[in-house]
C-alpha cells in the first residue's frame, strides 16, 4: 500500500496541473502565466482555420511596426499566432472593422484576407508572430493584395 502513495500522489498533482492550465502556475519555481488569446479557435475575424497539409513547421519572427508605419496592404495563408510585446497595433480588415491590439494582446491574424497595420503611439509596435506554416513553400510570408475586402 506503501507503494502505491507516491504513484497516485503523482497522478494528483498532474491531473491537478491539467485542470488548471489557463491559470498561472508554479513548477520548480518557474511560473508559467497564459498568455490570453481572443478567440482561440477561430481568427480575429471569426474564421474557423486548420492546420495546412504537408510537412508542419512553426516559424517565429519579432516584427516591428515603427509608430506611424503603415503595412502593405496582405494576407496570410497560414494560421498565424500574434502577440503584441510593446506599443499599440490598429489593423484594417475592410468590411471586417478595425482592430486595436494593445501590448499583452494574443490572436489569431485573419487567413486569406485582406488587411493593414499601422503603429499608433509613439512606441515601436513590438510583435511576436508565430506562423504554423509548411515547409515547402514558404507558406508563412505574406502575400501582397489590392486593398480592403
Amino acid at each position: 500500500m506503501k507503494a502505491l502513495f507516491p504513484v497516485v500522489m503523482g497522478f494528483t498533482l498532474v491531473m491537478s496541473f491539467a485542470v488548471s492550465a489557463h491559470e498561472s502556475e508554479g513548477y520548480e519555481q518557474i511560473v508559467a502565466t497564459p498568455i490570453e488569446i481572443k478567440e482561440r479557435s477561430k481568427t480575429v475575424i471569426g474564421q474557423d482555420y486548420r492546420y495546412p497539409s504537408g510537412e508542419p513547421v512553426l516559424l517565429a519572427y519579432r516584427i516591428v511596426v515603427k509608430p506611424g508605419q503603415k503595412t502593405s496592404w496582405h494576407k496570410h495563408s497560414v494560421p498565424l499566432f500574434a502577440y503584441v510585446m510593446s506599443g499599440v497595433l490598429e489593423v484594417d480588415y475592410g468590411s471586417k472593422g478595425v482592430k486595436k491590439f494593445e501590448k499583452g494582446t494574443g490572436f489569431v491574424e485573419a487567413i486569406d484576407w485582406c488587411h493593414q497595420g499601422i503603429g499608433l503611439g509613439d512606441e515601436d509596435v513590438v510583435v511576436l508572430g508565430l506562423y504554423l506554416a509548411k515547409d515547402s513553400p514558404d507558406s508563412a510570408k505574406p502575400v501582397i493584395c489590392n486593398g480592403p475586402q
